[in-house]
Parts: structure tokens; C-alpha cells; sequence
């Protein structure tokens, strides 16, 4: 892909240790990437271009790792992050109930700037020893929904076989996309209503129907009043500077 990105998009891939992340990462970004693993700080960084709706977008993942003795060093990775992708093992309940606490830590430390949160049930592959059920899922995600204030996607996926793992990163980007013009354009749309009003504003100004003559002769000597006296103020102002 030789098109330069229009757009850069940061993502973080979080959850309890052992779910499968750095697994989701590298079957994504295929087996011959290469990525940036930064040992003392536990992280994971990877870079990805994507063509997708006629545009090339570049999308940075951090795989953050899971250990309790990186909660510190974890939070500073969150800034600018437009998505969330929360794994757990579909194979490990107590995964399941500790994606609350990683989608706590995501919406605190990311802030405004985080768009999309998606719940991944990894390791699919492994019919047999799955303990979470779809409704277990499906509970989980409304009380998510309760810390933020946009829908929360599943998938779930195998990164051993792949199942799933494109169309995720492709919907993901698409979706991040979508927001960013809805957004421009509701930004759009609120600068036009500004300048709209402050059109309208010198409209009603211009357009007074004043009485008489004197009404507006008595407009003028108040605000000439005020002037002076903002004048004299500054006079005193310049008077104590120049004493100090």
C-alpha cells in the first residue's frame, strides 16, 4: 500500500495477562511483522496501514501488558487513544469479570479522546473448555455501557485460526472514521450557527429604530461618557505602573 494515511488512529489492546492479546496483534499484523516491544514498561507498539472507504488510514496499536506491577507506567499510553479493544478468555471466567476494572482504567486515563470500546472473546477455537456463555456476554456489556456513553461492540475471535481478527480491525477503523466525520461535521455545522448569529446580531444592530435624532444623540454621549472614563482609568493605571 503505497497511499500515505490521511488519519492516524490510536488503539489499546488491554485485559488480565494471558488472554490472548499480543496473539490478536500479530495474527492481525501477520506473522512476518515485527513490532516494538518495550520491555521495562511492558508494552507492545505496532503500526498498521488500512485501506478502507476509499481512504488509507494508519492505526498505532499498543498491546499494554496485563501485570499488576505496570498499573502505573500503563496509564500514560492511554493518551489520544480513540479505541479500546478489551479481550478476555472465553475459556476463564475471571477474565470475563475483570474487563470492568481494564474499561475503568481506559475511560479515566484516555478521556475525551476515546471513541470506541470493543469486548473480545478470545480463544473461540477451544470449544470445549469455554465457561462464558452469551449471556454472561451480553450482562457484562450493559453494566459497561453504564461507564460511557456509547454502545460497547463484541466480537469474538480465535488468533489461532484467525477467525474473525480482520473483520474486527475493519470494522473498527470504519467505525472510527464514521465518528471522525460526523464529528467534523457537527463542528462544522456549529461555526456556521455562530457566524450566523453574529451576522444576525450586527443586523438588529444596524436596523435600530431609533425615535429621533436626540435618542441617538443620547446614545452616543453615554457611550462617550464610558469611554472617558475607561481613558481616566487607564491614565491612573499607567501613573501607579510608572511609580512601581
Amino acid at each position: 500500500m503505497s497511499l500515505e494515511p490521511k488519519r492516524a488512529y490510536k488503539i489499546v489492546l488491554i485485559g488480565d495477562p494471558e488472554v490472548g492479546k499480543t496473539s490478536i496483534r500479530r495474527r492481525y499484523m501477520g506473522k512476518t511483522f515485527k513490532g516494538e516491544y518495550l520491555k521495562t514498561i511492558g508494552a507492545d507498539f505496532a503500526a498498521q496501514k488500512v485501506e478502507i472507504e476509499d481512504e488509507v488510514v494508519l492505526l498505532t496499536i499498543w498491546d499494554l501488558a496485563g501485570q499488576t506491577i505496570f498499573h502505573g507506567m500503563r496509564s500514560s499510553f492511554y493518551q489520544g487513544c480513540k479505541s479500546a479493544l478489551v479481550v478476555f478468555d472465553i475459556t476463564n471466567i475471571e477474565s470475563l469479570n475483570n474487563v470492568e476494572k481494564w474499561t475503568e482504567e481506559a475511560v479515566t486515563y484516555a478521556k475525551s479522546s476515546l471513541q470506541e470500546i470493543y469486548l473480545i472473546g478470545n480463544k473461540i477455537d477451544l470449544k470445549k473448555e469455554r465457561v462464558v456463555t452469551k449471556a454472561q456476554i451480553d450482562e457484562k456489556v450493559k453494566q459497561l455501557e453504564s461507564l460511557v456513553n456509547f454502545p460497547i461492540r463484541v466480537y469474538e475471535t480465535s488468533a489461532l485460526t484467525g477467525e474473525n481478527i480482520q473483520s474486527l480491525f475493519m470494522d473498527l477503523s470504519r467505525r472510527l472514521i464514521i465518528s471522525d466525520n460526523v464529528k467534523f461535521e457537527e463542528e462544522i455545522g456549529t461555526k456556521r450557527l455562530h457566524d450566523t448569529k453574529k451576522e444576525k446580531r450586527k443586523e438588529e444592530i444596524g436596523t435600530v429604530d431609533y425615535k429621533s435624532k436626540e435618542d441617538l444623540k443620547e446614545i452616543i454621549s453615554h457611550i462617550e461618557l464610558h469611554i472617558e472614563k475607561i481613558n481616566d482609568f487607564i491614565t491612573l493605571l499607567k501613573k501607579r505602573l510608572d511609580r512601581m
